[in-house]
């Protein structure tokens, strides 16, 4: 049996693939900016504690950073910043709450779908948690169920409609 919401009524928030083997959900609600430079800087300021994480690390259920580059990453809160963009003593950040999107995946095919989507060398990890999933640039944290993606908003469909066929 096959439950998809799909389309939602606004966009693809909320959109869930329910399968006996795989769910996936697209988070809503949820905050994010990009920060450069003094990365520790920029989350003492914006989001006190939150670890920063390389691929495939497992992701606390409140905020948390998802490294890109050596000074670059994706700060994401469990809810809107409010952040002013811009420099600030040694670190920037922009809130792109609107510019990314997450997806839950879990399930037993959950591992499956993931070796599916990505030639990556998860055992291995990466002080960076970028890679290509499903030929799409993406973010990846693992959870306490499966495993997050996160991907430029404009993908999130296409993420979704990839993870439908898995």
């Amino acid at each position: 049996m096959r439950e998809m919401n799909w389309p939602p009524a606004r966009g693809v928030e909320g959109t869930r693939i329910d399968r006996p083997r795989l769910m996936a959900r697209a988070l809503s609600g949820r905050g994010s900016a990009l920060i450069s430079g003094d990365l520790e800087a920029a989350i003492v300021a914006l989001a006190p504690g939150a670890p920063i994480l390389g691929l495939y690390a497992l992701a606390p259920e409140g905020a948390y950073a998802l490294r890109i580059a050596r000074d670059r990453a994706l700060l994401v809160t469990p809810a809107p910043l409010g952040a002013a963009d811009g420099w600030r003593e040694g670190w920037c950040a922009t809130s792109v709450d609107e510019g990314w999107a997450a997806v839950d995946v879990a399930g037993p095919h959950g591992p499956f779908a993931l070796a599916q989507g990505t030639s990556a060398d998860l055992a291995g990890g990466s002080p960076s948690a970028a890679l290509l999933f499903a030929g799409l640039r993406c973010l990846l944290a693992r959870t306490q169920t499966g495993f997050r993606l996160h991907v430029e908003a404009p993908w999130l469909e296409a993420l979704l409609i990839w993870l439908d066929g898995a």
